[in-house]
Order: structure tokens, then C-alpha cells, then sequence
């Protein structure tokens, strides 16, 4: 390893509250990381819900011997405000930046709901409430932040957020504002300051390049959702009670979590991979396709150069 090199943990959408074996998945990631002594962690949202019963969850995360981030994940705020679950991971700001070595890293929050040009922030499950065109937003105030904090570092920037910045049709609304920014800071700096954006949200395992830039769907640790209208006969009965999410999804068999490493114009995902917990989205009747990118049970190894 380069001396320059970052290397970090990543995991995504563990879902705690509603997914079987959950503490499971991450404990086997926190031992990972630090076997390998990353610099950090970093998890990206749909962590768990701030109950005294789920400290013992929080501090399976606080086993790592490192620094580590956390993302705000739309579930987070499923029972209860913004800074109730905030103050339970110990976030002091719900978007913020930070550096590591020769990286800059930025962590977004889209979970506002765009109503008539107000921004209300995603609290006690109210984004069920509204259709998908009022939800996942940046406020105008983080946009200007995004603005300054990316002007003001010369480093090397990592986009992270829990919906996807692709595009506005699976996930931030304000996306193709977001690409021009990007595009200008790249263009104003004469380099691709701004390389990657990392998202959960999705379930999905995928890569998009726009403006020169990669925006990577990190994939859930835990299962893929797919919808009421399927129904999984995945582990038992009673299991499947206890989690009735499981009665509309397919989990996948062991923990999915990445160790990325960044060095000089590479970006590199050591993944895993795992199979389903049967039956497979296919016997359920699914496509097996999710916004456009095919629905598997693995992180991909990728080597990207920017």
C-alpha cells in the first residue's frame, strides 16, 4: 500500500430494527475493519431506530478502533425527528465534511420533503405520507454550503449521501443542479476535484459515469426489498413474524460490506459477494431489475480511474 493511500469500511442499509440477524452482519464487518485497520467507517444511512433497546446495536458500531461516520438514512426517522436519532449515533451536524490524509469527504442529508418550495425535514415516518415527487431533497442552505465547503479544499472529494445523486428519478430531486455544480468545481480547479458520489438507498449494486464523475450504488447489507405486492417464504414462519419486512424480501445469506481503498487516480472496492436466501427475486415473480440496474446479492469489486 502507497503511503498516500485511504483506505475505509463501508456498509449500508443494515436496517437493525426490521432485518433478521442484523447485529450479525454487523459485527462481522466491525471485526473486518479493524483486522484490517482501515483509517475509518463510514455507514450510509437506515442504521437503526433510537430505542434504549438498541444501544447494544450502537455499540457493536463502536467496537472499531477508528473514526467513524455516520449517514442519515430516510428509515432513521421512521419513529421519531431528526435530532433525536442525531443525538442517539452522536451526529453533531446532519451534513458535514471532514478530511482523511490527502481526501476530502462530504456527507449530504436529502431526507426533506419539498412542499409548495418548504423544506420539512423527514420526522416520525411523514415521508410515507407524500408521493415520490415531494421527497429527497437538499435544502437551498446545504446546496450553498456544498458550494463553499467544495470551493474551499484543494483535496481529492468524495461525495457521500443515503439516496442517490444519479438522478432525480431515483433519488435526489435537485440532481442535475448537483452534476453542474460538480461540473464547474472540476473545471474551475482544472482537475477532477470532485470524482465519486456513494449512495445506499436502493438495495443496488451498480456504477454510473455523468460529467466525468462516478456515482456508485452501494448495496444493503442485508436484503433487497421487493414490494407488497410479493410475497418471500425466506427462513421461517415465525422468523417472518417476528420481521414482517421479510414477507416482501429477499435477504441475502451473509453480510454485504466493502473496504475501499483511495489512492492517486484510483478508486478501488474490495466487495463481497453472497447468494439469496431462496426463493430469488425471479421465483417471486420480479424482474429482478431495479431502477435500472439488475437486483444481486453482491458488492462488486471495481477498480475505477479518474
Amino acid at each position: 500500500m502507497e503511503k498516500s493511500d485511504i483506505r475505509f469500511g463501508l456498509i449500508t442499509d443494515v436496517h437493525y430494527d426490521l432485518m433478521y440477524q442484523a447485529n450479525d452482519r454487523l459485527e462481522t464487518f466491525i471485526k473486518r475493519a479493524n483486522d484490517e485497520q482501515v483509517d475509518f467507517i463510514i455507514q450510509l444511512g437506515d442504521f437503526c431506530f433510537p430505542k434504549p433497546e438498541n444501544k447494544e446495536f450502537l455499540q457493536t458500531w463502536e467496537k472499531f478502533k477508528g473514526q467513524r461516520y455516520h449517514v442519515l438514512g430516510n428509515h432513521d426517522m421512521d419513529h421519531c425527528d431528526k435530532k433525536t436519532i442525531m443525538d442517539f449515533l452522536g451526529m453533531e451536524y446532519n451534513y458535514y465534511s471532514f478530511d482523511h490524509g490527502d481526501y476530502h469527504f462530504v456527507v449530504l442529508d436529502a431526507n426533506y420533503l419539498n412542499l409548495d418550495g418548504q423544506y420539512i425535514d423527514y420526522s416520525y415516518g411523514n415521508y410515507f405520507k407524500y408521493r415520490e415527487e415531494a421527497k429527497n431533497n437538499i435544502t437551498d442552505e446545504q446546496y450553498q454550503w456544498l458550494t463553499q465547503d467544495l470551493a474551499s479544499t484543494t483535496k481529492p472529494t468524495m461525495i457521500f449521501s443515503h439516496q442517490s445523486l444519479e438522478n432525480p428519478y431515483v433519488g435526489v430531486k435537485t440532481s442535475d443542479t448537483l452534476h453542474r455544480l460538480f461540473k464547474d468545481i472540476n473545471e474551475v480547479a482544472g482537475c477532477k476535484k470532485v470524482f465519486a458520489c456513494m449512495n445506499g438507498h436502493n438495495h443496488l449494486d451498480g456504477v454510473k459515469v455523468i460529467e466525468d464523475i462516478y456515482f456508485i450504488h452501494m448495496n444493503s447489507s442485508s436484503y433487497v426489498w421487493l414490494g407488497a405486492k410479493y410475497n418471500t417464504t425466506s427462513y421461517t414462519e415465525e422468523i417472518r413474524d417476528e420481521f414482517p419486512i421479510l414477507k416482501h424480501s429477499v435477504p441475502y445469506q451473509d453480510p454485504l460490506y466493502a473496504i475501499i481503498t483511495l489512492r492517486p487516480n484510483e478508486l478501488i472496492i474490495e466487495g463481497k459477494e453472497s447468494e439469496f436466501v431462496e426463493p430469488a427475486p425471479f421465483a417471486c415473480g420480479h424482474s429482478n431489475v431495479s431502477a435500472g440496474h439488475v437486483l444481486v446479492p453482491k458488492i462488486s469489486d471495481r477498480r475505477l480511474k479518474y
